[in-house]
């Protein structure tokens, strides 16, 4: 029996973050992976789709700079792409353990189920390593403190079973697609749903995108009027989507699937991608030898330090309810490591993660919403400015988007933000560092910022409503919303 402070089962964002977070902080580390180093997001999710999006939002800059100074059509090759991703995710899953092992994390490669509460057996993965290689043998350990990481997979669709072929998701996407499909179908218009559909455009598929909803993106903290720009997108590039349709019925035979859909229509796809969601990963953890307690969907439920009904024990990211992403796995990572070793004072707070799309548009939010703003009693507005007055923006021949600033009409308080538009994940951070800063909405005045550049449009877009505040006799409430906030 091996003795930890710390157990991590999982080793994706959250549970690598997790690892890192204890281990800076003093406690003696094991980190427990069955699969590969890094889990869903630097395999099969994050890392390989930001890649592939890269290239993708090239081709598309590429076209619009014909004739400005750039000539000769730029096509994508497929084949390349996805082999240039397998390159990108080897060099960074290879540094994957050296990274771990400089703070001093313990890493276990097996299958990780709990015999008690607080001991876990790790039995290897492959039985044939486990012959040579040490480090794949059985091992016991035994913390006061263990992180379930252990993330989640793919949802299927009754109607159109995965075969893993044929009918795939994003991890056969990911793994085993090589080969340009002529014609592709992606049912969910969630996140995956419009990346992946936008990617295969891109490189030249005829892809049609159905999502059962009434608009794309739904259930994903994005504004709706933000979503309505990243369709007319979509619609102007030719990319198929269509809403409130689903698949009634999926066969597959000869190479093709032939689908059958909710308003009776009937078309055939050389390849169709399920997006429709994710469940949790528990089973073979043994969790009834621990008495963790689970929901109707197999999520653990956890406290609001993260901590389960199990003292010690704690569940982060996708095994848990909450956003399933790593921007999320990565804030929970955070938290639950920080409880557990110095004593359960962090809680979640998922408005504090900005939530970041890439696809036709890049699209990034953090905070409130207007219409979750006003649900919880504050006097919303909105200051908007388009990219259209933006020199870079102009110099960059790429004007489409906004910037829009969430704020309390009454006080001035910082209550979130949107922004639409180019390189919008890394504007998004401005937003949230002003949303915990005690200047709030004057935290963009304050800045001085370089010229041109994208950020430089979030003081464009507030300089009306402080200059309006300044001249008003209301009480000015200057911290963001989240100011002082753990």
């Amino acid at each position: 029996m091996q003795t930890f402070d710390v157990i991590v089962i999982g080793s994706g964002p959250g549970g690598y973050k997790a690892a890192l977070t204890a281990a800076q902080r003093g406690a003696k580390v094991a980190l427990v992976e069955k699969s590969l180093p890094g889990g869903n997001c630097l395999n099969q999710g994050c890392i390989p789709k930001k890649t592939l999006l890269h290239l993708a939002s090239l081709i598309e800059d590429m076209q619009h700079l014909q004739g400005r100074g750039l000539v000769g059509q730029v096509k994508g090759d497929f084949q390349a792409a996805m082999r240039h991703k397998d390159e990108v995710i080897a060099g960074i899953r290879n540094n994957f353990p050296v990274w771990l092992r400089r703070l001093g994390v313990q890493i276990f490669n097996g299958h990780a189920r709990f015999l008690e509460p607080y001991q876990v057996e790790v039995e290897p993965a492959d039985p044939v390593l486990a012959q040579d290689r040490p480090h794949h043998h059985h091992h016991h350990l035994t913390a006061k403190k263990i992180i379930i990481a252990t993330g989640s997979a793919p949802t299927a669709l009754p109607a159109c079973p995965f075969d893993g072929k044929t009918v795939i998701s994003s991890r056969e996407f990911m793994f085993d697609l090589t080969e340009l499909p002529d014609t592709m179908l992606f049912v969910g218009g969630g996140s995956i749903g419009v990346e992946l559909a936008y990617l295969m455009h891109q490189f030249g598929s005829r892809v049609c995108l159905v999502e059962r909803e009434d608009h794309l993106l739904p259930n994903t903290r994005i504004p709706d009027h933000a979503c309505a720009t990243l369709e007319r997108k979509f619609k102007r590039i030719g990319l198929d989507y269509r809403v409130r349709l689903t698949v009634a019925q999926c066969t597959t035979a000869d190479g093709k699937a032939h689908v059958t859909f909710s308003d009776g229509s009937r078309a055939s796809f050389d390849k169709v991608l399920v997006a429709i969601g994710r469940h949790p990963v528990v089973a073979g953890l043994d969790l009834d030898k621990t008495g963790v307690a689970i929901n109707e969907d197999g999520f653990i439920l956890t406290s609001e330090y993260l901590e389960t009904n199990v003292p010690g024990i704690y569940a982060i990211g996708d095994v848990k309810p909450g956003p399933m992403t790593a921007n999320a796995a990565l804030h929970d990572a955070k938290v639950a490591a920080a409880n557990a070793v110095e004593g359960n004072q962090l809680v979640f707070n998922y408005f504090k993660v900005p939530v970041v799309l890439h696809s036709a548009m890049e699209i990034a939010a953090v905070g409130l919403t207007e219409e979750q703003a006003e649900a919880a009693g504050f006097a919303p507005e909105a200051a908007r400015t388009s990219f259209g007055g933006s020199g870079k923006a102009r110099a960059y021949h790429d004007t489409e988007g906004f910037v829009e600033v969430i704020h309390d009409a009454e006080t001035g308080q910082l209550l979130g933000g949107c922004v639409v538009g180019p390189e919008a994940g890394e504007q998004i951070q401005m937003m949230t560092a002003a949303c915990q800063s005690d200047r709030g909405l004057w935290f963009f005045r304050e800045l001085s910022y370089s010229h041109p550049s994208w950020c430089e449009e979030f003081e464009t877009a507030i300089e009306p409503c402080t200059t309006a505040f300044s001249k008003s006799e209301k009480e000015i409430f200057r911290p963001g919303i989240y100011a002082g906030h753990e």
